[in-house]
């Protein structure tokens, strides 16, 4: 268990022994700060015969090791939207009888895909919960879920982590320094930061960042800066970041029209680089660049 999630495991495990668990629970944050970790473990914990711990050992946990546990109904999240039908069967599945003791559990890893009469539909579950059966949603975007239905869970809300013990626990996982710049980047989730050190985009980016920081204070010519970034993915989210960390916040005591000027000109980038296809890229970039450039002064 990732270190900043110790606290809640704990937490929860003390709710479930004293059973005092809610039948519905909704994890809530940033993406990567660890929501579907949490509940992968306390699944474990209910479904286990033997502890809260979980043991591992059990029937019960060899069946849910093996993704074969016939008391938890994993929710399909990898639509755009979960509809009507998929909260049909959730409640189906959550007033039948488990077939092993003690618990079933119904794990929804995406709350925030719900559609609003998918929603309103596992508000009645919601309502009348089965005895013995929870379900375990995870959202990092709860304001989209009905406040309805927020009321009728009992919240776990997990704060962003930019903290040196985060950067710490990175750097031990990869055995290697973590960029500075890393945790703000992934909005304070340090999962996400480990899968993008894994990945290799974390050099990628920190080498795009310094590309653009050069430019902004003058080493770096246009020609070549536009040369590195080319080749670049997702680079409308990393003007983003560095508009926000970087640049807007060294212009603070400049005119308003002037910062009003630096967003628009970021909308336009992201409605442009989504709506025209086969642009040439290099001249976007150019012009992007030559025209921030110039409202920075």
């Amino acid at each position: 268990m990732a270190p900043w999630l110790v606290p809640y495991q704990q937490q929860l495990r003390q709710l479930l022994a004293n059973k005092q668990l809610a039948h519905g629970i909704l994890f809530t944050g940033p993406s990567g700060i660890g929501k579907q970790m949490l509940a992968n473990w306390l699944t474990d914990a209910l479904l286990c015969t033997a502890t809260v711990v979980p043991c591992g050992q059990c029937k019960s946990c060899l069946l849910r090791g093996a993704g074969s546990h016939s008391d938890l109904l994993i929710v399909d999240c990898s639509c755009t939207s979960i509809g009507v039908d998929a909260i049909r069967q959730l409640s189906q599945f959550m007033y039948g009888r488990a077939q092993h003791q003690p618990h079933k559990v119904v794990l929804l890893a995406e709350a925030d895909k719900l559609t609003e009469a998918a929603a309103n539909a596992l508000l009645k579950t919601l309502e009348e919960p089965p005895q013995d059966s929870f379900l375990l949603l995870c959202s990092a975007n709860a304001k989209s879920l009905p406040a309805t239905l927020l009321s009728r869970c009992q919240q776990w809300a997990l704060p962003a982590d930019f903290s040196d013990d985060a950067k710490h626990w990175l750097s031990q996982q990869i055995n290697r320094p973590v960029p500075d710049f890393l945790l703000t980047y992934t909005a304070g989730g340090p999962l996400k930061a480990l899968q993008l050190l894994e990945s290799g985009e974390a050099d990628q980016l920190q080498v795009t960042i310094i590309s653009l920081s050069q430019f902004f204070s003058h080493q770096l010519s246009l020609n070549d800066c536009v040369k590195q970034l080319d080749s670049i993915s997702g680079l409308t989210q990393i003007f983003g970041w560095y508009l926000r960390q970087q640049l807007l916040p060294a212009l603070i005591a400049q005119p308003s029209e002037r910062i009003l000027a630096i967003h628009q000109l970021y909308s336009r980038w992201c409605r442009d680089d989504a709506q025209i296809l086969g642009q040439n890229k290099q001249l976007a970039l150019s012009a992007f660049l030559t025209e921030l450039k110039r409202l920075q002064g």
